[in-house]
């Protein structure tokens, strides 16, 4: 079985387009706003936007490699992502 075109390709394609989809939307919300006035005013909301963003994917990588490599104690690395984020995000985020 090709490892790479059935577990792969797929992550790169859904990340890539996800992260040109993503990065447009927040350009144009940029431009349309002005970017000095906009990230003045929701820089925290942009960055909880870019970290979930960076989040998700890596939870995916994750398990990716996981399942591939038969290494379930990644698993406990995506928790204390979990609760790291949790704990961030409730403290600074208001």
């Amino acid at each position: 079985m090709d490892l790479f075109s059935h577990s792969w390709l797929p992550f790169i394609y859904q990340y890539s387009f996800g992260l040109l989809i993503f990065g447009g939307g927040l350009f144009a919300i940029f431009i349309a706003y002005g970017s000095q006035k906009f990230w003045a005013e929701y820089k925290t909301w942009v960055l909880v936007l870019i970290w979930g963003f960076i989040y998700v994917s890596s939870i995916h990588l994750l398990m990716t490699i996981a399942a591939l490599n038969n290494t379930p104690q990644l698993y406990l690395v995506i928790l204390s992502g979990y609760l790291l984020t949790t704990l961030i995000l409730s403290r600074y985020v208001r």
